[in-house]
């Protein structure tokens, strides 16, 4: 038989919170480097041996960037969504309590 499950909405929501401190050090991250990288341009020379590893790597790179900064958005969406479950989660069974003490009010 199953025992059913259970939720902890209070560490949920706290947890919740945390999302958004790594949110901000993705960004933090994110600029830096991008900083970093445009300081040094394209470094790696215009010879022959340069133009190939540019060829190769720069289009990687800037798509890595590119995915690094979205991160931030998406972590702090993963927040709002852990917070928004605990609440659904805590108004669900709010809801479902006050059914049942409707059906036997001497519960």
């Amino acid at each position: 038989m199953n025992d059913g499950f259970e939720a902890d909405p209070t560490r949920l929501r706290q947890q919740a919170g945390r999302f958004d401190d790594l949110a901000g050090r993705v960004a933090e991250i994110h600029r830096t480097l991008g900083e970093s990288l445009d300081s040094a341009g394209p470094c790696w020379g215009g010879d022959a041996v340069g133009q190939s590893f540019g060829a190769a790597h720069v289009a990687p790179a800037d798509s890595t960037l590119t995915r690094l900064g979205s991160l931030t958005e998406q972590l702090g969406g993963v927040g709002t969504r852990f917070a928004a479950t605990a609440d659904t989660y805590t108004g669900t069974d709010e809801a479902a309590e006050v059914r049942l003490l409707a059906t036997e009010p001497d519960a």
